[in-house]
């Protein structure tokens, strides 16, 4: 027994005074980062007009007015059903952030109204887009008024736009 006890003693003598096991580290480290970015304003700075949309077929329906971003009026599909005039121009919104940053835009449909009727309205813009190297940017929404036809009710019809921009 008691050579029992002393090899054990031994063994933990040698166990306690061994050199420890070198340190290791990988071949390559690991890094850190974080994007920190300016907060991300958007404005509007011109609204949407498609002008004087006159309704002169007899008798049609399922007509629309189309607007691009850049302004230009396609006045329905079958000549004669619309007579579209005035000044047109899109909606304008500044952007301002980081610069270069990527940023997604959109803006979900909604109705036009005048009070009695309302007609669907759907912007044509959604999509991402890059701030300009000072961090601002510029941009247009035009879109498309649907479902007219010789008995829309007249007036002049509004709505509000629902734009909303975040950084990817």
């Amino acid at each position: 027994m008691n050579k029992l006890l002393a090899t054990a003693g031994a063994v933990t003598v040698l166990a306690l005074t061994s050199a420890p096991a070198a340190a290791v580290s990988p071949a390559t480290q690991s890094t850190a980062t974080a994007k920190i970015f300016k907060p991300l304003t958007i404005a509007s700075t011109q609204n949407l007009d498609f002008g004087t949309i006159v309704l002169a077929g007899a008798a049609f329906s399922g007509e629309s007015v189309n607007m691009d971003t850049s302004g230009v009026v396609t006045c329905g599909t079958t000549a004669g059903d619309l007579t579209c005039s005035g000044a047109p121009k899109p909606a304008a919104y500044h952007l301002a952030g980081t610069a270069n940053a990527v940023v997604t835009i959109t803006s979900p449909g909604f109705n036009l109204s005048n009070g009695a009727a309302t007609l669907p309205f759907v912007p044509n813009f959604s999509g991402t887009v890059t701030l300009d190297p000072t961090g601002a940017l510029d941009i247009s929404l035009g879109g498309k008024i649907t479902g007219l036809s010789n008995t829309t009710t007249d007036g002049v019809y509004t709505g509000t736009f629902a734009v909303t921009a975040n950084y990817q």
